[in-house]
């Protein structure tokens, strides 16, 4: 090919919009040229700076419309892969809508090891509310990253003072929405113990009514 017999240290992308997706926009052009020792998770930052997404939302890049790689791999290492016999490595982004949240998913998501690589002495949180809880009020956002050093108690404070409870309101923790652990462990201790296959520490909050 003659774009990689004139830059034999980048790698020719074709990278464009999944099909379904419908949340994202799209890019204002497709042919990339990139370093090889780039790997997928910078080019993650270089793809979600140029759509202009916010920093909540969640971004995956597919391999020949199919296949989700770890995030650091190098552009070599995926073009020696799955470089297309017409030169080009195929890269499809989408939106988490798109393919929906797994439990049964085999590692983490691109979004957590992009996260993880990035902020590697934080830890990725998914906090919801208990599916039975009527009087505790729903968070604004689902998704934190914490110091692996905050424990338990400190995170319970932190969602106390954003729903505003009253001091006399009890709040529970739960992991993986059955554990209760004990409010002296660190994020990073609970995150060794429990986190999910996405990647994720999954945390409830509830109200003692729920469990008395």
């Amino acid at each position: 090919m003659a774009i990689k017999n004139k830059f034999p240290t980048k790698i020719p992308l074709i990278v464009e919009r999944s099909h379904k997706e419908r949340n994202l926009p799209a890019l204002d052009k497709t042919k990339f040229l990139v370093p090889e020792d780039i790997t997928m998770s910078q080019f993650l930052v270089i793809i979600r700076n140029r759509i202009r997404i916010k920093p909540n939302q969640a971004l995956y890049l597919i391999i020949n419309n199919r296949s989700m790689l770890s995030m650091s791999l190098t552009m070599a290492q995926a073009y020696e892969n799955f470089g297309d016999e017409d030169g080009f490595l195929y890269i499809t982004y989408a939106s988490q809508e798109v393919f929906g949240y797994h439990d049964d998913m085999t590692g983490p998501s691109q979004e957590v090891e992009a996260i993880r690589h990035r902020f590697p002495n934080k830890i990725p949180l998914f906090v919801e509310r208990y599916s039975r809880e009527k009087e505790v009020p729903a968070l604004g956002r689902n998704k934190f990253l914490v110091p692996q050093e905050l424990t338990m108690s400190q995170f319970l404070y932190i969602i106390r003072t954003k729903m505003k409870l009253r001091d006399s309101q009890a709040l529970y923790l739960l992991v993986n929405d059955k554990v209760l652990v004990s409010h002296s462990m660190t994020m990073a201790q609970a995150y060794q113990q429990f986190r999910g296959n996405d990647g994720f520490l999954r945390i409830t909050y509830a109200a003692q009514q729920v469990f008395g």
